[in-house]
């Protein structure tokens, strides 16, 4: 019997230093090397994701693609959103964006997609420079200095021209700028499709002209807005529903995920609107999930209850630790959002995603039911 609680007692004292939170806190010489672990711990590490199994198709009896929305001001889902400001926390606990941004980044997330029908792949580059409908992660703008600044020189082109800046090659040959948007602008009247062109003409100047700015003055006449953790409003998910024969069990597999948040170029207008007039949140990508899985297995998430507990978003995603509201079904109406057939009452859409979850739930059960 001793020898019993001698192998218990050596079980239990011998999982918290390889399930710390803040990795190596207790054997750092510095400060920063808290969260970096050592040689011995890298060897002894353990922490693999746990890979999925294969599925035959001819075992699957049921299955049910569907969407949903993990909401970000539910007391459960905050471990997806906090921390938003990470110069109060120590650099090992970071929020899911950045993550997923980091991978990204790094080119460990490949999987990239403009939507969550796997139908547009895009690449991290064309993310970053607004080739997206989420238009970058930074915005620069002119600002009050530096309009002032360039009505006085007599004009945006006029300052181009001027300081010898060429606004782009299909430009160059154009002596008169001036000129040359005002026929823009006169085609527009007639040709909608010259609208597009006088955008991208604009677009191209200011640019042009904010670097030109920027190089002579700094930061004086061009403010820069820059995304932050907070921006993030929710996150959508996707994932599909099967019953499988073979152990007799309805599972649930992650197929893909987005954070969804306000546009960087609203943010100068967010900042000082009321939350019921701030811009509409955009999908900013679509990741495929088992992608991202290297990632979040070695993303750690804080607990609030024991800093001695380790679990990566991967756990947390795989075991559905969160709360959600299904906003869309598979379904032969071109997988028509809840909210197209329900309109203008959310409570009744909030009925409709519990109604989906149970038609789900019950399949299991009529399983054993008879």
């Amino acid at each position: 019997m001793r020898n019993k609680y001698l192998i218990l007692f050596l079980l239990v004292f011998s999982i918290p230093f390889e399930t710390f939170s803040q990795v190596n806190i207790l054997n750092a010489k510095d400060p920063a090397d808290i969260g970096v672990k050592d040689d011995m711990q890298i060897r002894q590490d353990e922490d693999q994701k746990l890979e999925y199994g294969y599925v035959d198709e001819r075992d699957i009896m049921f299955s049910k693609v569907i969407w949903e929305v993990i909401d970000l001001d539910q007391r459960v889902n905050f471990p997806y959103l906090y921390p938003i400001d990470t110069s109060v926390v120590g650099k090992e606990r970071r929020p899911l964006i950045h993550y997923l941004l980091k991978g990204m980044k790094e080119g460990k997330i490949t999987l990239i997609y403009d939507d969550g029908k796997f139908n547009n792949k895009i690449s991290y580059d064309e993310f970053v420079n607004n080739e997206t409908k989420f238009q970058g992660l930074s915005y620069r703008e002119i600002n009050f200095k530096g309009r002032d600044y360039i009505d006085i020189a007599g004009g945006r082109n006029v300052v181009l021209r001027t300081n010898e800046v060429p606004i782009a090659p299909e430009y160059d040959s154009i002596p008169d700028l001036d000129e040359y948007l005002g026929i823009l602008e006169y085609e527009a009247e007639f040709d909608d499709s010259k609208k597009d062109e006088i955008k991208k003409f604009e677009n191209t100047r200011d640019e042009i002209l904010m670097d030109w700015l920027q190089d002579t003055f700094g930061e004086k006449y061009v403010t820069t807005y820059d995304f932050t953790y907070d921006m993030i409003d929710h996150y959508k998910i996707k994932g599909i529903w099967y019953f499988d024969k073979r152990i007799a069990e309805l599972k649930y597999r992650p197929l893909a995920i987005a954070p969804v948040a306000r546009q960087v170029s609203n943010k100068k207008d967010d900042s000082s609107a009321s939350p019921e007039d701030r811009s509409e949140p955009v999908d900013m990508f679509w990741i495929y999930y088992p992608d991202a899985r290297n990632v979040l297995k070695d993303s750690y998430v804080f607990s609030d209850r024991n800093s001695v507990i380790r679990k990566s978003f991967d756990e947390l995603i795989n075991a559905r630790r969160f709360h959600t509201m299904i906003y869309l079904e598979e379904n032969m109406y071109e997988d028509r959002e809840i909210s197209e057939y329900i309109t203008d009452n959310a409570f009744q859409r909030l009925l409709e995603s519990e109604r989906i979850k149970e038609k789900i739930r019950n399949f299991e059960h009529d399983m054993w039911s008879w």
